[in-house]
C-alpha cells in the first residue's frame, strides 16, 4: 500500500525529483509494499529519463545518499564559473577522484567533477571512459539546471556550455600570464648567469699577488732583547798571519872627504846575509859606486 509522506528525512513530497547517485534523476513515488513478500517495504522512483519504475528497499535508502533536486543552481553556477584546479597526472587518481565525486552526488561535487574532465577534454584529451563519464555528468547536471530554472535541455546545456567557455577563456588568458613572467624569468636568469660567467673571466685574469708567508716558529721581536749574560769565552784565539815586526835602520851618516878616502869595513860573512834580508845592504854600495876616488 502506497504512503503519502516520506518515509526519510530529506526526501521531497511524493511526485517531485530527487537524484539518485550514478543512476540520475527521478520522479519520488512514494512508499510502496512488495507483493512478493508481504510486510517489506519499498521506496519507488521513477526514472525522468527512461520513465522506468525503480523499487529500492526502504531499510537500503539511508545508503544511497538520495537528495531533492532542482534547489542547487547557485551552487553550479559557482563551481563552472571559478578557476580549474590542477589536473591530476595520474590516471589511477583521477579516476579515483572523479568516482567519489559521483558519488557524493551534490551539484557541487558534480559540478567539480564535470570541470577537471573538461579542462582535461580541452588539454590532453579523455580516453573513451572518461568521455563517457563527462557526457553522463553533463546530462546529469543539464538536468538539475532545467529543473532549477524550469527551462528546457536544450537551454541547460547552453547555459552550462556559457560558464565552462568563460571559465576556460579566463584559465587561458592566466597560463599566457604565467608563460610570459616564465620567460622573462628565464632571460634574467640568464642575463645574470652571463654576467657572473664575466665575472668570473675578468677576475681569471687580474694577476695575483701573494704575500709570502712568514716562516712558522719564528716570533717577530717585539722589543729590544735583554741581555741574557756574557758568553763565556771558548779559549785563546791563535794568531791568524801577523806581520812579525821589523827592526828599524837608522839612516846613513852624511858622506865627508874622510869617508870618501878610507875604504869600507868589510862585512863579515854573518852579516851581510843579515843586512841584505833587512834591505839596507844596497846604501853603501851605492856610496860606492857614485865615489870616483874608490
Amino acid at each position: 500500500m502506497g504512503q503519502e509522506t516520506p518515509p526519510l528525512t530529506g526526501l521531497p513530497e511524493p511526485g517531485e525529483p530527487v537524484f539518485y547517485p550514478k543512476v540520475g534523476h527521478c520522479i519520488y513515488r512514494g512508499v510502496t509494499e512488495d507483493r512478493g513478500a508481504p510486510g517489506t517495504e519499498l521506496l519507488e522512483l521513477e526514472d525522468l529519463e527512461e520513465g522506468s519504475r525503480i523499487l529500492i528497499p526502504l531499510k537500503r535508502v539511508p545508503q544511497l545518499n538520495l537528495r531533492s533536486a532542482g534547489k542547487a543552481l547557485d551552487d553550479i553556477k559557482q563551481v563552472l564559473s571559478a578557476e580549474f584546479e590542477e589536473t591530476l597526472e595520474d590516471d589511477d587518481e583521477r579516476h579515483q577522484l572523479i568516482e567519489s565525486l559521483i558519488l557524493d552526488g551534490s551539484p557541487r561535487a558534480l559540478a567539480q567533477s564535470l570541470k577537471r574532465l573538461h579542462l582535461l577534454r580541452q588539454t590532453t584529451g579523455l580516453t573513451r571512459e572518461e568521455e563517457l563519464t563527462r557526457k553522463k555528468i553533463r546530462s546529469w547536471l543539464a538536468a538539475e539546471v532545467s529543473i532549477s530554472k524550469e527551462c528546457t535541455r536544450a537551454e541547460a546545456q547552453a547555459f552550462m556550455t556559457r560558464a565552462l567557455q568563460d571559465s576556460m577563456a579566463e584559465h587561458e588568458k592566466k597560463e599566457k600570464e604565467e608563460a610570459k613572467l616564465r620567460r622573462r624569468a628565464v632571460r634574467e636568469q640568464k642575463k645574470a648567469d652571463e654576467a657572473a660567467a664575466a665575472a668570473r673571466a675578468e677576475e681569471a685574469l687580474r694577476p695575483v699577488f701573494t704575500i709570502p708567508e712568514e716562516p712558522a716558529g719564528e716570533a717577530e721581536p717585539t722589543g729590544e732583547a735583554e741581555p741574557t749574560g756574557e758568553a763565556e769565552p771558548t779559549g785563546e784565539a791563535e794568531p791568524t798571519g801577523e806581520a812579525e815586526p821589523i827592526e828599524e835602520v837608522p839612516p846613513p851618516e852624511p858622506v865627508g872627504a874622510e869617508a870618501l878616502n878610507s875604504k869600507p869595513e868589510d862585512l863579515s860573512a854573518t852579516e851581510a846575509p843579515e843586512i841584505a834580508s833587512e834591505g839596507t845592504a844596497p846604501l853603501p854600495r851605492r856610496a860606492e859606486e857614485e865615489n870616483p876616488l874608490g
